[in-house]
C-alpha cells in the first residue's frame, strides 16, 4: 500500500469550518488588486468537514482561505425526509455569507457532494453577478472525482439504476462496505483507520433524489480532477461525466484512489491553485 503523500502527524489547525478569515497574501494571491478566492469544500456521502483538514492546511499555506461544508444527509437526524434539497440549503448557508460579503468563491465538491453542489450554486455565478453590478459570487466549480449528472437524474441513475456493490442499505440509511479499500486504498493506514472511524450513515433518500441544475450548462467556469485508481467511481465514469463540461474547462488527473485529499493533499492543493490560475487568465 502506497504511503500517503505529505501526511502530517500534527497539521497546522485550519480555520474553523465556516470561517472566512483572509490569510496574508501568498503564492495563491492573484495578480492585481483581487484577493485570493475562498475555497468552499463540499464532502461526499458518509463524510464530515474534518475529512478536509489536511487539504485546508495546505490551502492555508498557499494563501487561500477555505470553508468546509456540512451535509445534512450525513448522519441524518431524520433519514426519511432529509435528502438533496436539505443538503442544498446547508451548502447555501455556508456559501451565501461569503458571496454577500463580496468574496469570490471556488466550490470544490467530492463524490456525492457534486449533486447538491450543482443546485446550491444556481443564481450565484460570479460573471452574472458582475454583469448586474454586484460583487462576489462563484468563480468556479471543481468536481473532484465527483458526480456531475444531468438534471432530472439521481446518484443511483448515475450507477445504472442499481446500488453499488459496496452499499449496505439498512432501513432508510446506507453504510459503506469495506471503506478502507473502496475510499482509502492509497491512504497511510493510520490515517485511513481514523477516516473509517469517522464515517457516518448516509440517508438513502439522498441517493434517490434527483438533481435539478447543471452549472456546466449555465455558463459557470468548470473543472474536474480525475482520480485514476478510484474504486468507488471508476475513471471511465468520471471521464464520461466530465465530457459534458464546456470545451476548455480545467482538467487534471491524479494517480490516487477515491480520496486524494487524504493520500496526496499537497498535490490536490497544487492542482486547485492551477485551476484558479487557469480561470484567472480567462476573459
Amino acid at each position: 500500500m502506497a504511503a500517503s503523500e505529505n501526511v502530517m502527524a500534527g497539521p497546522p489547525p485550519p480555520p474553523p469550518s465556516g470561517s472566512d478569515r483572509q490569510p496574508p497574501a501568498g503564492p495563491g494571491a492573484l495578480a492585481g488588486p483581487s484577493a485570493p478566492p475562498t475555497f468552499l469544500l463540499v464532502p461526499g456521502a458518509w463524510h464530515s468537514p474534518p475529512i478536509y483538514d489536511l487539504l485546508r492546511a495546505q490551502l492555508t499555506q498557499r494563501g487561500f482561505p477555505s470553508v468546509a461544508a456540512k451535509l445534512v444527509t450525513v448522519g441524518p437526524t431524520d433519514a426519511k425526509s432529509q435528502g438533496i434539497e436539505q443538503d442544498v440549503v446547508s451548502i447555501r448557508s455556508q456559501l451565501d455569507p461569503l458571496v454577500d460579503a463580496g468574496k469570490e468563491v471556488v466550490v470544490v465538491c467530492h463524490s456525492y457532494g457534486g449533486i447538491p453542489t450543482a443546485a446550491a450554486v444556481e443564481g450565484r455565478n460570479l460573471k452574472d453577478r458582475v454583469a448586474q453590478g454586484q460583487k462576489g459570487g462563484v468563480r468556479m466549480v471543481v468536481y473532484m472525482t465527483s458526480f456531475a449528472i444531468p438534471a432530472g437524474t439521481g446518484l443511483l441513475d448515475g450507477l445504472g439504476g442499481k446500488p453499488a456493490p459496496f452499499f449496505n442499505i439498512t432501513g432508510d440509511v446506507i453504510y459503506p462496505i469495506d471503506p478502507t479499500q473502496v475510499f482509502y486504498a492509497d491512504v497511510e493506514p493510520t490515517l485511513a483507520a481514523k477516516a473509517v472511524s469517522q464515517i457516518l450513515p448516509q440517508s438513502l433518500k439522498s441517493f434517490n433524489d434527483k438533481s435539478s441544475f447543471e452549472p456546466w450548462s449555465a455558463g459557470f467556469e468548470m473543472g474536474y480532477i480525475f482520480a485514476e485508481d478510484d474504486k468507488a467511481i471508476p475513471i471511465d465514469v468520471q471521464k464520461q461525466m466530465q465530457s459534458a463540461f464546456p470545451a476548455g474547462s480545467f482538467t487534471a488527473s491524479l494517480k490516487s484512489s477515491h480520496s486524494p485529499f487524504l493520500s496526496m493533499p499537497s498535490k490536490v492543493a497544487d492542482t486547485l491553485q492551477q485551476a484558479v490560475d487557469q480561470c484567472a487568465k480567462k476573459p
